[in-house]
């Protein structure tokens, strides 16, 4: 009879012991995805790096306008979500800009898929006063899963009071996330 209540005791013991590890494998697992999620989007604020990018931009050229994509390497674009390319203005006077999206081109993909890709209107249209530094939206790109990686190249004119005044090409790079992040978040 003794012998029987001693296994039945370790019996009790290992399932507590095993209930306690699968629980606390549970909360580690969800602490380090937390973690893991947390330190793969800190590059998900994209208005503030917008602004950080484009206020680095006006302070290297001095110039008029200046786009994400324009100097420098091409910006990377996500398949599978939402991607957007902004220009800011740096207005000496207030005036009426307006940015046109002339044309799309993308490596390996036809142009009435490219422009498939677009969401809402090519290109912004507005008064921008001196000091005004918000990021203008010019195109929103909704890039599909399957969206072939390479270059993506928009070119737009700029448009002053309605003058021309300047036209740019904008460099983007289709290119997918990586393993971790596309499977832990």
């Amino acid at each position: 009879m003794h012998s029987k209540r001693a296994a039945l005791e370790l019996s009790v013991g290992t399932i507590v012991v095993l209930v306690l590890g699968v629980t606390m494998l549970i909360i580690g697992m969800v602490l380090v995805r937390n973690i893991m999620c947390g330190a793969l989007g800190l590059t998900s604020d994209i208005n503030s790096k917008v602004r950080g990018e484009i206020t680095r931009l006006f302070g290297s050229s001095q110039g008029e306008i200046e786009c994400i994509g324009a100097v420098g390497d091409a910006v990377q674009m996500i398949p599978g979500q939402l991607n957007s390319a902004y220009c800011g203005i740096n207005a000496e006077r207030a005036a009426d800009y307006e940015i046109n999206v002339i044309s799309l081109k993308a490596e390996d993909v036809t142009d009435s898929e490219v422009q498939s890709w677009t969401r809402g209107g090519l290109g912004w249209k507005g008064r921008v006063a001196p000091g005004d530094s918000e990021p203008k939206r010019i195109v929103r790109f909704d890039l599909p899963n399957d969206a072939a990686e390479g270059l993506l190249t928009t070119k737009i004119e700029i448009k002053r009071d309605g003058q021309l005044i300047s036209t740019k090409e904008l460099d983007f790079d289709i290119k997918r996330v990586g393993l971790v992040k596309s499977t832990v978040c």
